[in-house]
């Protein structure tokens, strides 16, 4: 495969996670950094850092660029869908950061600009690269320990004093109905639960604004999952928990489950008594995998991991869960 010539359009925390693998990966040449005027000292120093051969504050000048192919887009989270579709009518290659776009309308436009254009569009879902995730997927998958039962998801994060900082005001700009810190950060927990355990049919959903309620009018979720192969689940999700930092998946099946990368096996009615560790084997960082998906994508037509369609089906849940803490009760999960 041959470099992809390719341009930044943010320069926060992703963006520079990002470009720590993509500044010397033989698949990558970076071309172009896009800022707004208030980060323009950051992105000339990412022109120094990564090896970019300028900058600009217009994002029209990506857009027209015809030596561009590829647009990161790692800007905040409210400018996301504008930013795809503009490219992608612009008939750049796009990988867009989570969450894709906030509202129906959003995701429309997102199909006609990709529809038309024909080019690849891909959602930073990274951790599917991450092996303690796609380990458990590989073995319900296999049907070596019997049908999915249950899946629990667990994303909890303090984001109180950052919140109260106000270190980042778009957190506070978003549709009123919509919950963030569900869109921007429980996002990756709903994406490996539909992931591994298929369609979601419904979701019952409560939620509480214990410390953030007046900014993010939720802050904790708690939510009953069911799938449409009759796996049960659960989601907690918090960004006010006083507690470590928290990602974590439990998986049970008819033979075992597995429990912080932990096997246990079922042994007639009862579960044997030690049990079997996963190795976790990581040779290539998960944004690494994700890139070199995409440059696939792009050059051999190959799969189309984190698509459009995928995003939708997140949205679609995350929608589902609003809807259900507002009206309290369960609600289908319906993609149009």
């Amino acid at each position: 495969m041959k470099p992809v010539r390719l341009a930044m359009a943010g320069t926060g925390a992703m963006a520079r996670k990002h470009l720590a693998v993509l500044a010397g990966h033989p698949l990558a040449e970076l071309r172009t950094v896009y800022s707004t005027r208030r980060s323009k000292a950051v992105a000339e120093a990412f022109v120094s850092e990564f090896g970019f051969r300028k900058h600009t504050q217009s994002w029209q000048e990506l857009a027209d660029d015809p030596e561009i192919e590829l647009i990161f887009i790692c800007s905040p989270d409210n400018t996301h869908a504008h930013y795809a579709a503009s490219f992608l009518e612009a008939g750049k290659h796009v990988f867009c950061e989570k969450p894709l776009a906030l509202e129906p309308a959003d995701f429309h436009r997102l199909r006609r600009a990709q529809g038309s254009s024909g080019r690849v569009l891909q959602v930073g879902m990274n951790c599917r690269y991450r092996d303690q995730y796609r380990r458990p997927r590989s073995l319900v998958e296999s049907g070596q320990f019997g049908r999915l039962r249950f899946l629990r998801g667990v994303y909890l994060y303090n984001a109180v004093d950052r919140c109260r900082k106000r270190e980042k005001e778009w957190w506070f700009e978003h549709p009123y109905e919509t919950y963030f810190f569900l869109h921007s950060n429980g996002i990756h927990c709903v994406d490996l639960l539909q992931w591994i355990g298929g369609p979601v049919r419904s979701v019952f959903a409560r939620a509480s604004g214990f410390e953030l309620g007046q900014d993010f009018k939720a802050d904790t979720f708690s939510v009953s999952l069911a799938f449409e192969n009759g796996a049960l689940g659960e989601l907690l999700v918090s960004a006010s928990a006083f507690l470590p930092r928290d990602f974590s998946l439990e998986l049970w099946m008819s033979e075992g489950c597995i429990r912080c990368n932990q096997l246990f096996r079922r042994s007639g009615d009862n579960v044997e008594e030690a049990p079997v560790t996963l190795p976790v084997e990581q040779p290539v960082l998960d944004l690494g995998m994700q890139f070199e998906d995409l440059v696939r994508a792009i050059q051999a037509d190959g799969p189309r991991h984190n698509c459009l369609a995928e995003a939708y089906e997140n949205y679609c849940i995350i929608h589902a869960i609003e809807r259900s803490v507002r009206e309290g009760q369960p609600v289908g999960v319906n993609p149009e």
